[in-house]
């Protein structure tokens, strides 16, 4: 629990790149790299499993109606190609579109695969780096320091809130240890993605005394599409470092319905 990301794509540009991609794994490796995300992000979108999505995408299995529509607008494409990406992921599922050529000359297939192993060991080394530099990963220790969720204010889980609707989710904790709270922040642990409930990163939290109790609220915005919406908070500093890591932190989840 997102600003909306831009409709880039829309129109003779999602044609054109229909034409040049061969399969649904093609499309989703260049909405990756046109919107600068991990898979991660677009399986969010999805609404489904991991395992699910990879299956949706190899053509093993068929999605329902709103699956296709939020994959297709996660990938910057339409229903009619989506649907035409996942024939050709179903007819030729490991080599799309292999030419008798290509396969005569193995020669520039073998020299491209390695250079396909070399490009992907540099991006799992970038992305270990990444994740190591990341706040996320970085913690805050500080002894005696304790919290404790007291209830759900406002918007209880599995309230249904129509699409397209600005609401207020409010947290009730406590300060059980004895430091004070200072310069803290709620941080949004979910990705960031206009199919989801959006929100602000993080939000700040009011300076707290040891036995003191507090809400925390959040302004969230219902995506355009219905479907079942969670986000995950914990607390952190203004870098994001986390001051509970192996706690289970706040969360809130509503059903985003049909007006």
């Amino acid at each position: 629990m997102c600003p909306m990301r831009p409709k880039d794509g829309i129109g003779d540009g999602r044609v054109q790149r229909d034409l040049m991609q061969k399969n649904l794994s093609e499309a989703l490796n260049e909405a990756k790299e046109r919107r600068g995300v991990f898979s991660k992000t677009i399986i969010w979108e999805s609404g489904v499993s991991k395992s699910q999505f990879y299956r949706i995408i190899g053509a093993q299995e068929a999605p329902s109606g709103e699956s296709k529509k939020r994959i297709s607008d996660s990938l910057g494409i339409d229903i009619e190609q989506f649907d035409a990406l996942f024939a050709r992921s179903k007819l030729d599922p490991e080599v799309p579109n292999e030419t008798p050529l290509l396969k005569r000359n193995k020669g520039p297939i073998a020299f491209g695969i390695g250079m396909l192993l070399v490009g992907a060991i540099i991006v799992a080394v970038n992305i270990v780096r990444a994740e190591s530099d990341s706040p996320l990963k970085t913690s805050v220790v500080v002894e005696n320091d304790r919290t404790l969720f007291i209830k759900d204010v406002t918007i209880p889980d599995g309230t249904s809130i129509p699409v397209n609707t600005t609401y207020v989710k409010t947290w009730r904790v406590k300060n059980i240890g004895n430091v004070a709270w200072e310069n803290r922040y709620l941080k949004r642990m979910t990705p960031l993605s206009s199919l989801i409930c959006s929100s602000p990163a993080m939000v700040p939290i009011p300076d707290t005394q040891p036995g003191e109790t507090i809400d925390i609220s959040v302004t969230f915005k219902t995506p355009h599409l219905p479907g079942s919406c969670r986000t995950d908070w914990k607390t952190s500093d203004d870098r994001g470092n986390l001051y509970f890591p192996d706690m289970h932190g706040l969360f809130s989840i509503v059903n985003v319905v049909e007006e």
